[in-house]
Parts: structure tokens; sequence; C-alpha cells
């Protein structure tokens, strides 16, 4: 079983979550069009397949891999948030199993519980309250300047200017320069 973010702009999907026998990593993040599962719960339809090795249907790229990795039968359906899918929760078994579309209605009935899980990142992050220091050098990165011009520019010292990016990159969750100004222009930093 998988939970996963679905990026409807981006056409992508992340897995953020799963349990039991692994098929994709936590973290793989791939283009919708490549799974049969997220593909149809992209147009917001659950997906069922009570045999992939018989299905005409189950020939995207990650199908192929899905086969490979001893799964022949699954199902996902859409979570939504706010009226709009934002991931889905799929469903794999190793042999073929004819109640694929009943356990798609069940998973279904999970939705309203699940969705509400792929918003806490954001959620957490557009929340984030940013000290004037933090502002500053985040301007600073995004201009593209490093530590030691950050230092210089402020007046602090570099150890200092590094202190305030660990602050800035656990606030943003970011683990870089690149992904802490992707952040905080998604979450519209920036403009303030």
């Amino acid at each position: 079983m998988s939970l996963a973010r679905i990026d409807l702009e981006a056409s992508r999907f992340e897995i953020t979550a799963d349990a039991g026998a692994k098929l994709l990593a936590p973290g793989t993040e791939l283009p919708v069009s490549t799974c049969s599962y997220f593909a149809q719960v992209a147009e917001g339809r659950a997906f069922h397949d009570e045999d992939f090795d018989a299905s005409d249907a189950f020939d995207r790229p990650l199908d192929s891999i899905v086969l490979l990795t001893g799964f022949h039968c699954g199902c996902s359906v859409p979570l939504r948030a706010d009226g709009r899918i934002a991931g889905a929760l799929s469903l794999s078994a190793t042999a073929s199993h004819r109640a694929m579309s009943d356990f798609a209605v069940e998973l279904e009935r999970l939705s309203p519980v699940l969705a509400p899980l792929l918003g806490v990142r954001a959620a957490r992050v557009e929340a984030v309250a940013l000290t004037g220091r933090e502002r500053e050098l985040l301007q600073s990165l995004e201009e593209g300047l490093r530590f030691k011009q950050i230092a210089r520019r402020l007046g602090i010292s570099e150890a200092t200017a590094k202190t305030h990016a660990r602050n800035l990159f656990r606030k943003l969750d970011a683990t870089s320069r690149a992904e802490a100004v992707h952040a905080a222009r998604e979450r519209g930093l920036f403009a303030a």
C-alpha cells in the first residue's frame, strides 16, 4: 500500500509513504503519465485491475516495473483536498484478485481521513514566520551570494550566516539553498 501526492499542474506524483512490500520508495517522483495507477486517478477516477498480466490497458512505462517486482493486480483511488485531487492511495497484490474493484471502494472511504496528510508539509511551510535576518539571508540566497558574501553584506560572521541559514532551511523544510529559494517562491515569501 502507498500514499502519493499528485501535483496536477506539474503532472507528477510523489510517493510520500508506504507499508508492506516495497514497490516505489517514499520520495520517488515521476510523471503521472508513466503509471496506470496515477494516470487514471489524476483524471478523478479510481483505478483497479484484477489481472495486470491479462490487461491490455496496463501498458505504461512504470507498469512493466510493477510486473517485474511481482505485483499482478492493484487499485488506486483519488484523495481530494478542497475539492481538488491532491493524491492517491494505492494497493497492489502479488496474485490476481477479483475483488480489486471492491477494494477500491473501501479505499475511497479512507480519502477524507488521508487527504489532509498530503497537505501537512505545505501547511506548515505556508505558516512559517521568518525573522528580519532570515528574510535578508533569503534575499541574498536568491541573488546567488555565497555565505562569505552574505556575511560581509549583513555585517556578521560567516558562521552566524550559516546558523541563520540552518534555521531558515528548517523552517522551509529545505536541505539546500536552491530548495529554500524554491520553497520561499512557492509560498510567496519574496513578495512580502
